[in-house]
């Protein structure tokens, strides 16, 4: 008696665990940080905030860096001449964090957008499903392309970031010139079955496939991945198995040391990723970047 006890107290716990995993999993996916409405945005560079609104009463804060360094356009707008990094971030923080990410792609003369989630900083609503993100990012989108051809975007992504726009990118009609995917998991679904073994993956709500965006993805795509190979919180290896899945259609990036948090200030990740802007300015992008995948 006292075995079968201890076997339905475990199946309990077990349930117990199960249902936490299944109604929390947004409290573990995502960290927002929120901002007062008031708040005033400090950087030492020019910069324009922006609402977009993704469902009636619901709006995403934007902030949009124009272009400040060699290769800038002088259109007076942000239409034709101009081209831009659309930059979505990771799972953490508000854009008061994120906006010094601007440095490096104004500087390489493009204008540089990063927009909050639902319950971000100053953004409105909360995250409640998959689908409602990948729609807001399709409104984002759709916001971005009213005021700068699709041709004239690179698509940038940094960790759960990389998920949104590796989706984007291989779904958009037309697509960016170039999608670059900063630290990325090859998905949530995988990740999950590594540090939660014991709970069911169908109860997993947010599988976030990267993988299955990345092998759906229209070849003609340019796509370059950086991932440091410290990297305790999203494995290099993640990032590692999209490039073989994605095989010469892709470049990867290894970056030696740098951790999850190192990407943006690594000095190699710096030189490549103004090498790839400055591509961008010269013309048209290729059909792959043909510079070859390092070995990982």
């Amino acid at each position: 008696m006292r075995i079968l006890t201890w076997i339905g107290a475990a199946v309990v716990a077990w349930g117990l665990i199960c249902a936490w995993y299944y109604f929390r999993q947004e409290s573990v996916i995502f960290q927002p940080s929120r901002l007062p409405t008031g708040h005033d945005f400090q950087f030492d560079r020019p910069f324009e905030e922006h609402r977009i609104e993704v469902e009636p009463g619901v709006e995403l804060d934007a902030l949009l860096f124009p272009a400040t360094g060699p290769g800038r356009a002088e259109a007076a707008d942000h239409a034709a001449g101009r081209r831009v990094v659309l930059y979505l971030h990771g799972n953490a923080g508000h854009l008061q964090d994120w906006g010094w990410h601007a440095d490096l792609y104004v500087e390489a003369g493009h204008d540089f957008l990063v927009i909050d989630y639902r319950g971000y900083g100053k953004s409105s609503g909360r995250v409640e499903s998959e689908p409602q993100l990948h729609a807001d990012i399709d409104r984002v989108w759709e916001w971005t392309t009213a005021r700068y051809a699709p041709g004239d975007v690179t698509l940038v992504g940094y960790s759960l970031g990389a998920a949104l726009a590796a989706r984007l990118a291989c779904e958009a009609e037309p697509p960016p010139s170039r999608l670059v995917l900063l630290a990325p998991f090859y998905s949530v679904r995988d990740m999950a079955r590594r540090l939660v073994p014991y709970v069911p993956i169908g109860l997993l709500r947010y599988p976030l496939r990267t993988d299955r965006a990345l092998s759906e993805c229209r070849p003609e795509l340019p796509i370059t991945i950086f991932h440091g190979e410290g990297d305790r919180t999203v494995p290099f290896s993640q990032g590692r198995r999209l490039g073989e899945l994605l095989g010469d259609r892709a470049r990867l990036v290894p970056l030696p040391g740098a951790g999850h948090q190192d990407v943006a200030a690594d000095p190699l990740f710096r030189r490549e990723m103004e090498a790839l802007l400055n591509l961008n300015r010269a013309g048209p992008a290729p059909a792959h970047d043909t510079r070859g995948t390092p070995d990982g």
